[in-house]
């Protein structure tokens, strides 16, 4: 036969029965002529498709090859063996030499054309093994207990599904020689002109596109095909079960650790098709200060990223001592799964670098370094991330559907809150230091995309973490460049922060690991513990003593609960409620009190219990309503409160401007005048809610602006106080002045040490300062304890507005006269001594009288 003609053959009866042919010569010239062969055909074949590979690696923790679970034996079930064609059914028997294939390929010479070291061998394996190396019509077997417990159909099934393994991994693996000849006749091209050169560049690209494309289509394959192979096999590996229960609950489990598996792999799958979309992108040319070599320019999506996958995921490390409890069998499932994904890290996913350049020239862009930048985020999310790293759970338990709805909302607001990029929410209401917290971005990453943080059901996917980080860091108001949704960009964005920018938020651990290796006769070899395969998992202890001051500082406190000083709490706001129902009853009660002064100051008090029933009682202790809600609730009601202390100041100041006393005001004119006070109160006190409700509500993205409104709002109010305050101050220095100048003496001093002290307590509390102190306290961060206690202090507030408003010597002898007269209606205070006591003795005399009349009658 001619040479043209041989490979013209040989390529045809590839294209017909796909590399069954060539593996049923691979094992002719393994047993009958032996390794490479005899003629230069068998050699050309053995060296560029057969001696590749020989074996299969898997590296698995040293203690999980001791009996009794033998994870070797169920993972070297996927391995194809060199004693049969696992591509195909054989194209004929020994003696007709694979149906002529053998002799074909002896008749192959060196003056052959070079077709079978072209990429037409890439190609049919990739096309054949797309139309037949499924296994088809099992995709929807439903692996319970009973089709389990019956070998007769557990058997085919499993059997055609490992037949299907094992022929994609023997596709995947054939092809890599295919690339890495691409590869060398790349660097072989040297000395072509610039035309010449583009051209021989253009096809290699797209070849090495197209072997990274296949890669995917075959590795999606290979993934699908393992979703539905893991169960059976397992339980073929694991032993017996002893009764349904049991069975169906070990069903359920093994399910869990396949997803988690599927996951980590459907994450390299779209790494490897996205490859494949930026390898177009790559620019070789001629390198000018070395002829002959070339340089190449990528772009910051390229193979360099797949070095960043995991290389041991550990699953049985991780999670066996969380799931003994539930499944004894939980060390042989997480065993099993280390090992596949070993089994596909190492030999179905390589990683082919460009070779034959002089230097490689990546796009020269960078993420920002803001390793060091911190983020004002959702305390009740950071909460959930803590309690995930402290008191993690096994991941074969089935989540709650209200846990897993908490988790997305969590990603979403986290999402939100790392868009915003606001480094601080001004605080205006003890609650609302409750509702954020400053954390440092690479801690946020770390406790976001930690094993047991809240994306283990995102796959992992290193090319769409750039992008979307690159997307974040370049232009976060553009959402249209995000590949991922808002409920994973968290868990995308977080996972190349940490990977690119956060070396010290991430530890190295060396496994303890033996190498396997599964060679294709069957046989396997176990070598000794290797030190150079590495993890991420834990952290450093600069990140262990991040995350827990951030939690003993804010999160520990978020809702203001500490145990011990709880049954004080809750005596402190009782009696702050108790006395300032009191001191408002006591507003109500006397007649004296009910001017004008003393209506705003009611108002004032009103308005403080609703805070404190609102904040206290509804929120703390009852749950509702929600913490956004009951934030801008406190705030408005802080806010209203010091507009009535305006009020109230500026009509002390009127009092004394035009030297009136409140009680020259008739009752009516008091109504009327009251009522124009709560108008303008209400209309200022409604423009600063509604805006700062309106951006709130709008968009979160407002929130910083519709707390800055309530704090300018409170600054000016208790500024406004203060002036007047200041003012009235002024006129008393002025007005003793002037008397003094006038000779004008009195023994009468301003008044006593008590009294001053009285005034100046009085003067404080009106004036707002307190507030302006709390909100203060509020703003400083990592002291929650402070905040805390402070909290517990301003609970005080009731007692001394009843102490230094009511328990004074012009509103006490008041009160306990109006009460005494309730139980002796003939007590006369002295206020109502209206006259002398002669005329009391006359007017008594002449009711004797009248009644001595009335009786005669």
């Amino acid at each position: 036969m001619q040479p043209a003609g041989a490979a013209a053959t040989l390529l045809a009866l590839l294209a017909a029965n796909g590399t069954s042919v060539l593996d049923c010569v691979c094992d002719h010239i393994n047993r009958v002529t032996g390794a490479p062969g005899g003629s230069y055909g068998e050699k050309r074949l053995w060296w560029s498709y057969c001696r590749y590979p020989q074996s299969y690696d898997v590296y698995v923790k040293c203690d999980e090859l001791a009996p009794p679970f033998a994870v070797v034996s169920a993972v070297a079930a996927l391995v194809p063996s060199s004693s049969s064609s696992p591509c195909g059914p054989p194209v004929g028997d020994e003696e007709e030499g694979c149906g002529g294939a053998v002799e074909v390929v002896r008749g192959l010479a060196r003056s052959t054309p070079d077709q079978l070291q072209t990429w037409h061998l890439c190609s049919i394996i990739a096309d054949r093994c797309f139309r037949s190396c499924s296994a088809r019509g099992l995709n929807d077997t439903e692996w319970n207990a009973e089709v389990l417990a019956m070998d007769h159909v557990r058997h085919p099934i499993l059997s055609e599904l490992l037949h299907a393994a094992r022929r994609i991994t023997r596709a995947i693996t054939a092809r890599f020689p295919c690339a890495l000849r691409n590869t060398l006749s790349f660097v072989r091209s040297s000395g072509l002109n610039e035309t010449e050169l583009q051209a021989e560049v253009a096809t290699y690209l797209e070849r090495l596109s197209s072997y990274w494309r296949d890669s995917a289509q075959l590795l999606s394959l290979s993934v699908e095909n393992l979703s539905q192979l893991l169960v059976p096999l397992a339980f073929e590996h694991s032993g017996d079960h002893t009764n349904d229960q049991q069975l169906h609950v070990w069903i359920k489990d093994m399910e869990h650790v396949r997803d988690m598996l599927l996951t980590k792999l459907r994450g390299w799958v779209r790494d490897v098709s996205s490859l494949s979309e930026q390898i177009p992108n790559y620019k070789v040319e001629a390198d000018q200060k070395n002829p002959g070599k070339y340089i190449l320019r990528r772009p910051v999506l390229n193979e360099d990223l797949l070095t960043f996958h995991q290389e041991h995921p550990s699953f049985r490390s991780s999670f066996t001592a969380l799931c003994e409890e539930r499944q004894p069998e939980a060390s042989q499932m997480f065993g099993l799964a280390d090992a596949l994904h070993s089994l596909y890290r190492f030999n179905l996913f390589y990683e082919i670098f460009t070779s034959g350049v002089g230097r490689i020239v990546d796009e020269e862009w960078q993420l920002e370094d803001r390793s060091n930048a911190t983020l004002s985020v959702d305390t009740d999310c950071m909460q959930l991330l803590a309690n995930a790293l402290d008191h993690p759970t096994c991941p074969l338990e089935d989540l709650p559907p209200e846990t897993i709805q908490q988790r997305q909302q969590c990603r979403e607001q986290l999402w939100d809150d790392m868009v915003q990029r606001s480094p601080h929410i001004p605080v205006t209401s003890y609650l609302a230091y409750t509702q954020r917290v400053t954390v440092n971005l690479c801690l946020l990453a770390w406790m976001t995309v930690n094993s047991f943080g809240i994306c283990q059901d995102v796959p992992f996917s290193v090319m769409q973490s750039v992008h979307d980080a690159r997307c974040y860091f370049d232009s976060p108001e553009d959402r249209s460049c995000l590949e991922s949704n808002a409920t994973d960009a968290i868990c995308s964005v977080s996972r190349a922060i940490l990977l690119l920018k956060c070396n010290d938020f991430s530890f190295h651990k060396s496994l303890d690991l033996c190498s396997v290796h599964l060679y294709t006769n069957g046989s396997n070899s176990t070598t000794d513990k290797l030190s150079g395969l590495d993890r991420y998992e834990k952290a450093t202890e600069r990140t262990l003593i991040y995350k827990d001051s951030l939690s003993n500082a804010t999160l520990k406190y978020k809702d203001f609960k500490i145990d011990s000083l709880r049954p004080l709490e809750i005596s402190f706001i009782a009696v702050n409620i108790i006395f300032r129902f009191l001191t408002a009853g006591v507003y109500t009660y006397l007649p004296q009190l009910r001017n004008l002064p003393g209506m705003i100051f009611l108002s004032f008090q009103v308005t403080g219990i609703v805070q404190i029933l609102c904040s206290e009682v509804m929120y703390r202790m009852a749950g509702v309503p929600d913490l956004a809600t009951a934030v801008l609730v406190d705030s408005a009601l802080t806010l209203l409160s010091c507009i009535w202390l305006n009020s109230f100041c500026y009509q002390m100041y009127a009092c004394i401007r035009h030297l009136r006393l409140p009680n020259d005001l008739l009752p009516a004119e008091a109504r009327k005048a009251f009522r124009r006070q709560v108008l303008y109160a209400l209309i200022a006190w409604s423009i600063v809610c509604g805006a700062s409700i309106a951006l709130e509500k709008t968009s979160r993205y407002y929130l910083v602006h519709s707390r800055i409104i309530f704090l300018v709002g409170i600054s000016l109010s208790i500024g406004y106080n203060l002036a007047c305050l200041g003012l009235v101050g002024y006129m008393y220095l002025r007005n003793k002045k002037s008397m003094t100048q006038l000779k004008i003496y009195s023994d009468d001093k301003f008044g006593s040490k008590r009294q001053l002290f009285y005034v100046s307590v009085k003067t404080i509390i009106l004036s707002g300062v307190c507030i302006i102190i709390r909100i203060g306290f509020h703003q400083a961060e990592g002291i929650a304890q402070f905040v805390y206690y402070v909290h517990i202090a301003t609970m005080v507030q009731g007692p001394l507005l009843f102490v230094f408003f009511i328990c004074n010597k012009a509103t006490l002898p008041l009160l306990k006269n109006r009460l005494l007269a309730c139980w002796n209606p003939h007590i006369i205070s002295l206020q109502q001594e209206l006259c002398s006591t002669a005329e009391r003795n006359l007017a008594l005399r002449g009711n004797k009288q009248f009644l001595t009349v009335e009786s005669s009658l």
